[in-house]
């Protein structure tokens, strides 16, 4: 009860102090402090440089950084980029890509592969999982070992097997952790490259993971197209980072005060918040927030609005699709409470039933987990059947077997060999169905993978004759159906799920995002009567397995929350009004608008797809996208922030809350409509411009230039400081 109790107060203040929660652009001195504290963790429980103080003028600049973290929704998440990170430098250094586990505790339960009908099925290729150093495969070289329960590091073997060359990934709980840090021997410990924490460090309260590595094998990920390689939507979220921060005080009172004056300085010296936060964290976020305007400390989020030194600017990412109401919902925590007697999975299962006609609801921390959880019980579900078909322009998220239905090859650059089994079809050929059968004939498929919009991939509609074929050809070929609506799911185009207005009920279906009403990280899995029985059949216990993992009950009694505003508010007729509106404005906005190719609208998923194909626009290639979401940011009336399609930048991407207003919905097509009519030489000079006013105002008088845009009628004539480019959003 101390521990819930704990987290309702945490919940209270983010929404008390109108706290950015999953808002990319947001310095948040909570992450800045979660990494600074499992940065010092790792420096003074293993052999390492000894840690210095903050100078004593407040500034970081003086200090070194060994370690930089990662920040996840859980134990697996964390683990998987761990992992991906060690296999990464592993292959540009020319070591094997092959890992150990030593799982003694049995710690990883299906993390990497799970039982069916007395097999193991394998999900990640090339890791080898053993519960003691000495059941290592003979012979075999390996790039990186991971201790995943605390394995002991003084035996022989294991002391062999690092010594090689391999890196070490040491995963800990608060109480290995404690113990690690008791022993009087510590010097005679090896050092982990890696250290993952897990959610004991939150009291298993909030979706909580980190890994903190070597700053020299973080280095591979900070240079130029790699600063999203591993991250997903959800952090850096402030919920976690909170609630990690408000834990560690009570499980760990000397740490804690051991920093305290550096922690209290990231609070109120924004100076060494964001160069700690550059890097401890990430050095291009950081540079994305203060290239937006957003490194300031008077940054609030409510509802569909984020305030900017009293400016409001329309946020119309949210999370990318996570936005039922906006930010920090006022009502959240009380609500929250209402719940305390109603079984609210049992309630969220049966609401799901109607509104999808699914039987089974399962729990997940992030869509990427929902996918893996979804993949995992397909493949188990079929075994021995191992093949996935999916389609070329998908996503399924960055995590490692997440990637299996991720079609974009440079998000899988050197972290090889993934699973292997999948075939990728283009929906969009004219051949598509000729390319679909011919794979179903030549291959048992187990499962196909789809979005039947593709959010990342240009925010297009799979064409319904490809969704239509495939929903047929499962009677015939005897595969399970797996839609993904993490992006379209949640009336988020209108119908609880696109899927349904189709007439189409999947196997499995992803419900993702929106869930989390921007608050607490979730999303669901949910799978037919069928996959039941075939798990049954295979004797799996799998499904307890995640709802062991991953049901945390704020988690589903935000889901339910958010499920029954949806039926008072009459959300679906909300949505499709708002979306039709959208429709009309910006067709009529942009009707002859050079810059735009095309508009695509579904519900509130809407894509402005700008044309790159002309000068001077070609010029700028993939960077195109920068100038008019700066441009946008900068409106003098109405500033609006836009995200993009990571498969196709030049494609703007609108996910608003879907409690948008009409009023806002006018504005804001207007604020478009205006920026991109407008000449490409003048959008491109008032961003360089606004970029040399707002770094020659810092440079001398160390706060943003006021003097960078107009006053806006509706707050008060404050000003907001210049905005000059924005940070990849991303999907999962």
């Amino acid at each position: 009860m101390a521990s819930r109790a704990l987290l309702v107060e945490t919940c209270e203040r983010l929404l008390r102090e109108q706290t950015p929660n999953l808002f990319r652009l947001y310095l948040n001195p909570y992450v800045v402090q979660t990494c600074l504290c499992l940065e010092r963790y790792a420096q003074t429980t293993w052999p390492a440089p000894h840690p210095q103080p903050l100078s004593p003028e407040g500034r970081g600049e003086s200090r070194s950084s060994p370690y930089q973290t990662f920040l996840a929704n859980g134990f697996d998440e964390a683990l998987s980029g761990a992992i991906k990170l060690a296999r990464y430098c592993a292959r540009v250094s020319g070591k094997p890509a092959a890992g150990l586990i030593i799982d003694a505790a049995g710690r990883l339960g299906p993390f990497a592969s799970a039982t069916a009908r007395g097999e193991m099925v394998s999900f990640l290729p090339g890791i080898a999982v053993v519960r003691k150093p000495g059941e290592a495969p003979l012979g075999a070289m390996f790039g990186f070992v991971v201790l995943a329960s605390g394995g002991d590091m003084h035996s022989d073997a294991a002391r062999r097997l690092v010594e090689t060359g391999a890196l070490l990934i040491r995963c800990v709980d608060r109480a290995s952790l404690d113990e690690a840090r008791a022993l009087p021997s510590r010097s005679e410990a090896i050092a982990p490259d890696i250290v993952v924490f897990d959610e004991s460090f939150v009291h298993h309260d909030v979706p909580f993971g980190a890994f903190t590595a070597r700053q020299a094998l973080f280095d591979h990920w900070n240079h130029s197209g790699k600063s999203t390689f591993h991250s997903t939507t959800f952090q850096p979220n402030a919920i976690s980072t909170l609630h990690f921060m408000r834990c560690l005080e009570r499980d760990d009172p000397q740490f804690h005060a051991g920093l305290e004056a550096d922690l209290r300085r990231i609070i109120t010296d924004l100076d060494v918040r964001m160069e700690l936060f550059r890097r401890l964290y990430s050095p291009s976020l950081a540079g994305a927030i203060r290239m937006t305007g957003f490194d300031t400390p008077d940054v609030r989020a409510a509802g569909e609005f984020v305030m900017v030194n009293g400016r409001r600017v329309l946020d119309t990412v949210g999370g990318v699709a996570c936005s039922v109401r906006g930010h920090n919902p006022p009502a959240y925590a009380d609500e929250l409470e209402a719940l305390a007697d109603v079984d609210c999975e049992a309630e969220v299962a049966a609401r799901l039933r109607e509104l999808t006609g699914l039987a089974t609801v399962l729990p997940a921390v992030s869509g990427a987990s929902a996918v893996e959880n979804a993949l995992k019980i397909a493949l188990v579900a079929q075994f021995p059947r191992r093949h996935v078909l999916a389609l070329k322009s998908g996503f399924g998220g960055k995590t490692l077997f997440a990637l299996t239905g991720t079609w974009n090859s440079a998000y899988k650059e050197n972290i090889d060999p993934l699973y292997a089994e999948v075939s990728y079809v283009d929906p969009f050929a004219a051949d598509a169905v000729a390319q679909i059968d011919t794979v179903l004939r030549r291959t048992p498929v187990a499962v196909v993978q789809m979005e039947l919009v593709q959010g990342v991939g240009g925010v297009r509609r799979v064409p319904e004759a490809v969704i239509r074929h495939l929903d047929a050809c499962r009677a015939e070929h005897d595969y399970l159906l797996l839609i993904d609506e993490v992006q379209t799911g949640m009336y988020r185009t209108g119908p609880f799920t696109l899927s349904r207005a189709l007439g189409v009920t999947p196997d499995l279906l992803i419900v993702g995002k929106a869930v989390s009403d921007m608050m607490f990280p979730f999303a669901l899995t949910l799978c037919s009567a069928k996959v039941g029985l075939l798990l049954e059949g295979a004797g799996s216990t799998l499904p307890e397995e995640i709802r062991r993992r991953c049901g945390y009950e704020f988690g589903y009694k935000t889901a339910l929350n958010a499920l029954r505003f949806a039926e008072t508010t009459r959300l679906a007729d909300r949505v499709a009004e708002s979306g039709k509106l959208f429709d009309r404005l910006l067709r009529e906005e942009l009707a002859s608008c050079k810059a735009v190719r095309e508009v695509r609208v579904f519900g509130l998923l809407i894509g402005i797809e700008l044309d790159a194909s002309r000068r001077p626009q070609r010029w700028f290639a993939k960077r195109l996208y920068q100038i008019y979401l700066s441009a946008l940011l900068r409106h003098p009336r109405f500033p609006v922030l836009v995200g993009f399609c990571q498969y196709e930048p030049n494609v703007l991407k609108i996910t608003p809350p879907l409690t948008m207003q009409p009023d806002d919905i006018r504005k804001m097509c207007a604020t478009i409509g205006e920026t991109l009519r407008r000449p490409f030489f003048g959008l491109l000079a008032s961003a360089a411009g606004g970029l040399l006013s707002s770094r020659l105002w810092r440079k001398n008088h160390g706060r943003p230039d006021p003097s960078c845009s107009e006053p806006d009628p509706g707050s008060h004539g404050e000003r907001r400081e210049t905005v000059v480019k924005t940070h990849a959003a991303v999907d999962r």
